[in-house]
Protein backbone atom coordinates (compact mmCIF):
# COMPACT_ATOMS: atom_id res chain seq x y z
CA UNK A 1 0.00 0.00 0.00
CA UNK A 2 2.32 2.71 0.97
CA UNK A 3 4.83 1.45 -2.24
CA UNK A 4 2.32 2.78 -5.09
CA UNK A 5 1.93 5.84 -2.59
CA UNK A 6 5.52 6.78 -2.99
CA UNK A 7 5.74 6.21 -6.47
CA UNK A 8 2.91 8.70 -6.65
CA UNK A 9 4.44 10.97 -4.87
CA UNK A 10 7.99 11.32 -6.64
CA UNK A 11 6.29 11.27 -9.91
CA UNK A 12 4.77 14.40 -8.55
CA UNK A 13 7.75 15.74 -7.09
CA UNK A 14 9.67 15.76 -10.83
CA UNK A 15 7.36 16.87 -12.57
CA UNK A 16 7.39 19.98 -10.29
CA UNK A 17 11.47 19.91 -10.91
CA UNK A 18 13.20 23.04 -13.32
CA UNK A 19 13.27 20.88 -16.48
CA UNK A 20 17.31 20.83 -17.01
CA UNK A 21 18.25 23.24 -19.73
CA UNK A 22 19.42 21.34 -23.32
CA UNK A 23 22.91 22.62 -23.53
CA UNK A 24 25.17 20.68 -25.64
CA UNK A 25 28.10 19.67 -23.89
CA UNK A 26 30.80 22.10 -24.34
CA UNK A 27 34.59 20.93 -24.64
CA UNK A 28 37.21 23.28 -22.70
CA UNK A 29 40.90 23.03 -22.80
CA UNK A 30 43.34 24.33 -19.95
CA UNK A 31 44.91 27.80 -21.20
CA UNK A 32 48.19 26.96 -19.35
CA UNK A 33 49.02 23.82 -20.12
CA UNK A 34 51.81 23.79 -18.12
CA UNK A 35 49.47 24.83 -14.75
CA UNK A 36 49.67 21.00 -13.56
CA UNK A 37 52.32 18.81 -13.43
CA UNK A 38 50.40 15.08 -14.04
CA UNK A 39 47.54 14.22 -16.14
CA UNK A 40 45.58 12.90 -13.05
CA UNK A 41 45.73 16.94 -11.71
CA UNK A 42 44.69 18.54 -14.87
CA UNK A 43 41.76 15.88 -14.99
CA UNK A 44 40.87 16.14 -11.80
CA UNK A 45 41.19 19.87 -12.47
CA UNK A 46 38.71 19.61 -14.97
CA UNK A 47 35.81 17.85 -13.53
CA UNK A 48 36.15 20.06 -10.69
CA UNK A 49 35.57 23.04 -12.54
CA UNK A 50 33.34 21.16 -14.65
CA UNK A 51 31.31 20.55 -11.66
CA UNK A 52 31.56 23.73 -9.92
CA UNK A 53 30.45 25.54 -13.07
CA UNK A 54 27.84 23.37 -13.84
CA UNK A 55 26.31 24.02 -10.83
CA UNK A 56 26.25 27.75 -10.95
CA UNK A 57 25.03 28.22 -14.29
CA UNK A 58 22.01 25.72 -13.35
CA UNK A 59 21.44 28.03 -10.53
CA UNK A 60 21.18 31.06 -12.93
CA UNK A 61 19.27 29.32 -15.73
CA UNK A 62 16.54 28.51 -12.56
CA UNK A 63 16.43 31.46 -11.20
CA UNK A 64 15.92 33.30 -14.40
CA UNK A 65 13.09 30.62 -15.99
CA UNK A 66 11.62 30.91 -12.45
CA UNK A 67 11.48 34.41 -12.69
CA UNK A 68 10.15 34.70 -16.23
CA UNK A 69 7.28 31.59 -15.41
CA UNK A 70 5.85 33.98 -12.73
CA UNK A 71 5.32 37.36 -14.59
CA UNK A 72 2.17 35.35 -15.98
CA UNK A 73 1.37 32.06 -16.44
CA UNK A 74 0.52 31.27 -19.39
CA UNK A 75 2.01 28.96 -21.81
CA UNK A 76 4.02 31.56 -24.09
CA UNK A 77 6.10 32.75 -20.90
CA UNK A 78 7.06 29.45 -19.98
CA UNK A 79 8.83 28.22 -23.68
CA UNK A 80 10.40 32.39 -23.30
CA UNK A 81 11.00 31.20 -19.92
CA UNK A 82 12.86 28.04 -20.67
CA UNK A 83 14.63 29.76 -23.72
CA UNK A 84 16.40 32.30 -21.76
CA UNK A 85 17.16 29.78 -19.71
CA UNK A 86 18.84 27.81 -21.71
CA UNK A 87 20.90 30.76 -22.83
CA UNK A 88 21.74 31.84 -19.26
CA UNK A 89 23.01 28.27 -18.77
CA UNK A 90 25.40 28.16 -21.56
CA UNK A 91 26.93 31.72 -21.11
CA UNK A 92 27.17 31.28 -17.22
CA UNK A 93 28.41 28.18 -17.85
CA UNK A 94 31.43 29.28 -20.92
CA UNK A 95 32.02 32.57 -17.88
CA UNK A 96 32.96 30.06 -14.89
CA UNK A 97 35.02 27.99 -16.74
CA UNK A 98 36.79 30.82 -18.73
CA UNK A 99 37.09 32.46 -14.88
CA UNK A 100 38.62 28.84 -13.67
CA UNK A 101 41.53 28.98 -16.19
CA UNK A 102 39.49 27.18 -19.52
CA UNK A 103 39.35 28.48 -23.22
CA UNK A 104 36.34 26.69 -25.18
CA UNK A 105 37.54 24.56 -28.33
CA UNK A 106 35.86 25.39 -31.72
Amino acid sequence: MLRPFLIAMVLALSACAPSAPTVPDMQFALADPGKYKTGAERDRALLTAKLDCKTKALAASAAIEKSIAGERHSMENLSRAREQAAEMYAASFTLCMTNAGYVQKS
